[in-house]
């Protein structure tokens, strides 16, 4: 499948309500859980969703445009941690 980026905007504006519909209404011991070392679990996952949007989607997109798309990006660190309520 060729990229096309009316498609890609088809997948990521359902993304957030995807998100939602599969954690919503979750216990805390299911937002926390992980698969042992090394592994995040469901909160994690959706900070780390979060804090690139927030500070990483500009220099990846930088990097796109300059490297392309046969060199793997950087890897990213989450600052920022989530504590489920």
């Amino acid at each position: 499948m060729n990229y096309n980026l009316d498609e890609a905007i088809e997948v990521l504006e359902r993304t957030p309500q995807t998100l939602e519909n599969f954690l919503s209404g979750l216990s805390p011991g299911w937002l926390s859980y992980n698969e042992g070392e090394g592994t995040w679990n469901a909160s994690e996952v959706i900070d780390h969703l979060i804090e690139g949007e927030k500070t990483n989607y500009i220099l990846r997109l930088e990097w796109i445009l300059q490297e392309g798309e046969n060199k793997p990006f950087p890897l990213f660190t989450p600052v920022c941690t989530f504590e489920p309520v």
